[in-house]
């Protein structure tokens, strides 16, 4: 199978706005385009933009059920009932269920918390659990992150007596549960900032609004959820605008304080320090968080979170740690194994379907992304063990893979997802019908287009616009992520001054020149692009920015995104 070549999409510059902007706001014109790119047109959506406040967040209350859900909760406080929080087992669960456990914990509530098993008991509230925390005496349930579409565990927790509460943020079903109270700002009428929030925004505006319920004005203790609300956030890929940006920026300043003994000891167990961002969430917080939930149990996440105690919290993290080691090692065994197979195979279908025995199910959605990425392929992978297999499928942007899937929901024990990721189980002797199904409805469905991987520049810039203040502003544009990507940039006609493989041949590290000036480029994992450099050529690049420091000097590098013979022509 041959990977196709990207596509590059350039912005249309406004070089009027641009300039209006970078006056009124005293930023370059290039920040200024960048701002545009995200529908940040005037100056005041800038200066909200750039300096997030946490006045700026809507009352918790505008939130339907909110209301009723805080009267719920203080009524259990008043009977003495034992509430349970039912979270969910990724990072958003995770810290959600913490952000409400300290709230009630804070109001003097007899509480405690459950998260199911993933792959014993899967998403959401089942019968069995809401049995149990009955037997445990509990006469409230609130749910975080999930029970919107629980619509028959909810009437049975009614009919043993209990209340349910659900905070969640998924779309809701046509059929809504019978819950006390159903908090969920997509339920909102119109558009609205709270509308894209997390499970754990929803969590905290909920403690929020349980406080002011109360009659309680502790600052404090609002501040004090942050981290776990901008963890959350971040982590769970919704829009970083409007409020998630907020949260984002004022909990990635809490996180970076390190006062929550089990985050810092996380860090510290990463190898994380200095300014905190978004990166290092995704790629050093979050994962060992998740890793609990992959390989054993997400409750060691939360008591992570929960610990007072620096001893207990270290000897936590060190697990999630080593975990987190062993999701690696079982990720790059199975990818190995995935990717072989595909490039043995071939062919130019429009997914990807492959099978193993025992794939682990906790790892085969993070290599179906990576195969996304490898290839640019819809990928279902399968992993088979004592006759069910259990899959994960990922997309690329523009189609439904669970639409697709959808059509051969007969097949399924289990199915959920959404657009550009699921899961399912099935019996493993359906799994060649389930193959030539879904190869045959992608086939269908899917253009010669849609497999074109496309790279959105921000702008052409020349080597002279390249300088450390243009990275200290666009620097105050992050957290980046879905909603604010990272800024991409066009540079075209460098000449090649010299190239290096690093990283035993993977990455490539190379020096183009422009007149006088020399720009640093390093390719992580594109160390095959070597095979296209010559000296006599010139290159248009395409990059990221970021500042690198060497013997106490800091300059700019420019993180290679793609990279062509240069032509002349525009784009």
């Amino acid at each position: 199978m041959v990977q196709n070549s990207k596509a590059w999409q350039k912005h249309r510059p406004d070089r009027e706005l641009s300039l209006k902007l970078s006056d009124s706001l005293g930023i370059s014109p290039v920040t200024a385009q960048v701002l545009i790119n995200r529908n940040i047109d005037s100056g005041q959506k800038a200066s909200e933009f750039l300096k997030p406040k946490l006045a700026g967040l809507s009352d918790p209350f505008d939130i339907p059920g909110m209301r009723d859900a805080c009267k719920r909760v203080l009524l259990a406080k008043e009977r003495g009932e034992l509430v349970m929080v039912y979270g969910d087992y990724d990072v958003d669960g995770v810290t959600g269920t913490v952000i409400i456990l300290e709230t009630l914990r804070f109001l003097g509530i007899n509480c405690g918390y459950y998260i199911p098993h993933r792959y014993d008991e899967g998403y959401g509230l089942n019968a069995e659990a809401v049995r149990e925390i009955k037997e445990k005496g509990a006469g409230l349930i609130v749910t975080v992150d999930c029970g919107i579409g629980s619509w028959e565990e909810v009437h049975l927790a009614n009919s043993l007596g209990m209340d349910v509460v659900v905070t969640d943020h998924h779309v809701p079903p046509k059929k809504l549960p019978s819950a006390r109270a159903l908090v969920n700002p997509k339920l909102i009428k119109g558009e609205h900032p709270s509308r894209e929030l997390s499970g754990a925004g929803v969590a905290f505006k909920f403690s929020w609004a349980l406080l002011k319920e109360a009659g309680i004005r502790d600052v404090g203790m609002m501040l004090s959820l942050l981290d776990l609300t901008s963890l959350g956030t971040i982590a769970d890929v919704v829009p970083l605008v409007d409020e998630n940006r907020i949260l984002a920026v004022q909990g990635l300043e809490s996180i970076a304080s390190r006062k929550r003994v089990g985050l810092r000891c996380l860090m510290d167990a990463a190898g994380i320090n200095g300014n905190i961002t978004s990166t290092k969430v995704n790629f050093g917080i979050s994962p060992r968080i998740n890793a609990a939930g992959r390989l054993e149990h997400a409750s060691l996440a939360v008591d992570l979170l929960l610990s007072r105690d620096e001893d207990e919290a270290r000897e936590i993290a060190g697990r999630l740690n080593r975990i987190n080691v062993k999701r690696q090692e079982i990720g790059s065994k199975i990818q190995e194994e995935v990717f072989l197979s595909i490039r043995d195979k071939g062919g130019d279908d429009g997914i990807i379907i492959s099978q193993g025995r025992d794939w682990h199910p906790g790892v085969i959605g993070i290599v179906a992304s990576r195969v996304v990425d490898e290839f640019y392929r819809p990928t279902v992978l399968v992993g088979v063990a004592d006759g069910v297999g259990r899959g994960s499928a990922r997309s690329v942007d523009g189609f439904n893979i669970f639409e697709v899937l959808d059509t051969c929901r007969d097949l399924f024990l289990d199915f959920g997802g959404h657009e550009s990721a699921a899961g399912f189980e099935i019996d493993a002797d359906k799994i060649p019908e389930l193959a030539g199904r879904l190869k045959k409805e992608a086939n269908k469905k899917i253009s010669v287009e849609e497999l074109v991987p496309r790279i959105s520049i921000d702008a052409e810039i020349g080597s002279a616009d390249i300088s450390m203040g243009l990275l200290k502003e666009l620097e105050t544009l992050s957290p980046f992520g879905k909603g604010n990507p990272e800024p991409v940039f066009l540079t075209k006609g460098l000449k090649l001054s010299n190239w290096r493989h690093v990283g035993k041949g993977s990455h490539l590290k190379a020096k183009f020149s422009s007149g006088r000036a020399m720009l640093d480029v390093i390719g992580f994992g594109m160390g095959e692009y070597a095979s296209m450099l010559d000296f006599s050529s010139s290159y248009d690049i395409v990059y990221t920015l970021r500042v690198s420091e060497w013997e106490g000097f800091e300059f700019a590098e420019l993180r290679l995104v793609d990279m062509k013979k240069s032509t002349g022509g525009q784009i």
